[in-house]
């Protein structure tokens, strides 16, 4: 399908087609979402695991792309694993918005005007049909759910983090989230992810509901 990662993918999906900017609902969390899109990402590359409930760096060989180096280098640096929601955190302060912003404008998915992100239409891999990159991404995610497309890891892992950021509304209508929830579940549970995945996974997950809690909680404060 599209040749973007998990981050990345998320990013798309948290763009206001209207108003150019991040969608205000979701402001708040994506910085925390990302970062564990980011570690996700490693940790299906074989590059990171839990282990006793904390991170560990198993290979620290580059990827060769240098926003994932980055992060290596600095899981890397520490002298003792730390918890996975302590990684969430220090990721996302790495200005990991205005990164993924510039990644998808390297990739000729948008451009950046005034601090608005604008698609680029026709997205250039699927010139045949004017329509962003969103759209393409959406009609994947949503056709993997409601039609029963198969799915891939990455997609999976993506489902289940934005069922945890309790983002799912990104994809589908109101009626239509219960389905997709259950779903989205039956999905985790379905996939032979690696040992070292399904415990990062499943820790992630916990770590994003507990987080989502407390910025919705504070955002009413």
């Amino acid at each position: 399908m599209l040749n973007i990662n998990i981050p990345e993918t998320l990013f798309i999906l948290t763009i206001d087609d209207e108003q150019g900017t991040i969608a205000a609902s979701v402001k708040t969390m994506l910085p925390y979402s990302l970062a564990g899109a980011a570690l996700a990402e490693l940790a299906l590359a074989n590059k990171i695991q839990l282990q006793d409930g904390r991170l560990v760096l198993v290979d620290p060989t580059p990827v060769g792309d240098a926003w994932f180096d980055e992060i290596l280098a600095e899981i890397a640096t520490e002298q003792k694993p730390r918890k996975l929601s302590r990684w969430v955190e220090a990721i996302s302060r790495m200005q990991i918005v205005k990164k993924m912003a510039s990644r998808l404008t390297e990739r000729n998915m948008i451009r950046v005007e005034k601090k608005h992100y604008l698609w680029i239409i026709p997205y250039e891999v699927y010139p045949q049909v004017d329509a962003s990159a969103k759209y393409w991404v959406k009609q994947h995610l949503r056709s993997i759910v409601m039609a029963g497309e198969k799915a891939e890891a990455p997609d999976i892992i993506l489902l289940s983090l934005l069922k945890a950021c309790n983002l799912l509304r990104l994809l589908f209508t109101r009626d239509e989230r219960k389905y997709a929830s259950k779903k989205v579940d039956a999905l985790v549970k379905g996939e032979v992810f690696g040992k070292a995945v399904a415990m990062l996974l499943e820790e992630m997950e916990a770590a994003m509901i507990a987080m989502t809690v407390a910025v919705t909680t504070a955002s009413y404060s």
